[in-house]
C-alpha cells in the first residue's frame, strides 16, 4: 500500500478510536488499563538495549523466499528498523501476554526473533513456538534469545503451509497465536481458518499489520466477523480477536493507543 493510502487509513482509525472513557464493556475496560496503559519492567529495559545493538548491527543477512525461491540480502540493523516488530508493539505484545497469562504461544513469522522474545518474557512459564521460512533468520533470532538468556522459544523452519498444519496435529489447544508472516488475504485466511480449529474461548489471535494492503482489510474485515469470534478489538497496528463464552453478542472496538 502506498503511504498516502495508509495515512488515509490512519486518519479513519483516529477519527474512531476510543479511549478508556468511552468503553461500556467491563472486560474491554480493564484491557485497556492493564494492556494498552499497562506498565512496564525490567524484562522490556533488557529487549531496548538489545534493539539498540541490533540497530547498529551492519553484518547482512541473505533471506531465502520460499515463495519465489529466490533470495534476497539484508542488514540486520534494516531489519531491525524496517520489518522487525516496533518498540510500541512489541511492549503491547508483551503485557497483553503478562496480563492473560497464556501457556501455548504460537508465531507465524520469526524474522530476527524480536516479536518472539516479547511474547516468551511476557510469560516465562509459557512455550513460544515460532514458524519461519528462512533459516538464516532463525539463526540470528537464535542468537537474540540467547543474549537476554530467553530459553522457552522454539523455532520451526519451512514453509507454513506444511510445518504448520503437521505442527497443529501435535496441539490439544493454542493459548495465543500471533499472525505475522505472510500478509496475503488467501493466505491469512487459510492460516486462521487452520488456527481456530485448536481455539478455545481463552484463546488469543494477534493480526499483525492489518492495514497493511486492501488484502488485509478485508481479510481482517472476514476474520472478525466469523461467528466464533465474540470481541474483535482494533488498535491499528494489530487486530486482537477474542473467543470468549460470556459474551452474549459479538462487540467490536476502535481502541486509541
Amino acid at each position: 500500500m502506498n503511504e498516502f493510502l495508509r495515512f488515509k487509513y490512519f486518519l479513519h482509525y483516529q477519527w474512531r478510536a476510543k479511549s478508556k472513557y468511552y468503553l461500556h464493556s467491563p472486560f474491554v475496560y480493564q484491557f485497556y488499563l492493564n494492556v494498552l496503559e499497562g506498565s512496564d519492567d525490567e524484562q522490556l529495559r533488557r529487549i531496548h538495549l538489545l534493539r539498540k545493538e541490533l540497530c547498529h548491527d551492519n553484518s547482512k543477512v541473505q533471506i531465502k523466499d520460499l515463495g519465489t525461491g529466490g533470495a534476497t540480502t539484508k542488514t540486520i540493523s534494516a531489519i531491525e528498523s524496517k520489518v522487525a516488530v516496533r518498540n510500541k508493539y512489541g511492549h503491547l505484545l508483551y503485557r497483553l501476554v503478562s496480563y492473560f497469562k497464556p501457556e501455548n504461544i504460537l508465531e507465524l513469522g520469526t524474522s530476527i526473533g524480536l516479536s518472539s522474545i516479547y511474547l516468551a518474557v511476557g510469560n516465562k512459564s509459557a512455550t513460544v513456538t515460532s514458524i519461519e521460512g528462512s533459516g538464516s533468520l532463525i539463526e540470528v533470532a537464535k542468537r537474540n534469545y540467547a543474549a537476554i538468556d530467553i530459553n522457552n522459544i522454539t523455532n520451526l523452519e519451512g514453509d507454513f503451509d506444511e510445518v504448520l498444519p503437521r505442527f497443529l496435529k501435535t496441539q490439544p489447544q493454542l493459548g495465543l497465536v500471533f499472525f505475522d508472516g505472510n500478509h496475503k488475504k488467501e493466505a491469512t485466511l487459510r492460516y486462521f481458518q487452520l488456527c481456530i480449529e485448536k481455539a478455545n474461548p481463552e484463546t488469543i489471535f494477534i493480526f499483525d499489520d492489518i492495514y497493511w494492503s486492501r488484502e488485509m482489510i478485508e481479510a481482517w474485515m472476514e476474520i472478525k466477523n466469523h461467528p466464533q469470534i465474540t470481541l474483535a478489538l482494533d488498535v491499528f497496528q494489530f487486530g486482537i480477536c477474542f473467543f470468549r463464552k460470556e459474551k452474549l453478542a459479538k462487540e467490536e472496538f476502535v481502541l486509541r493507543y
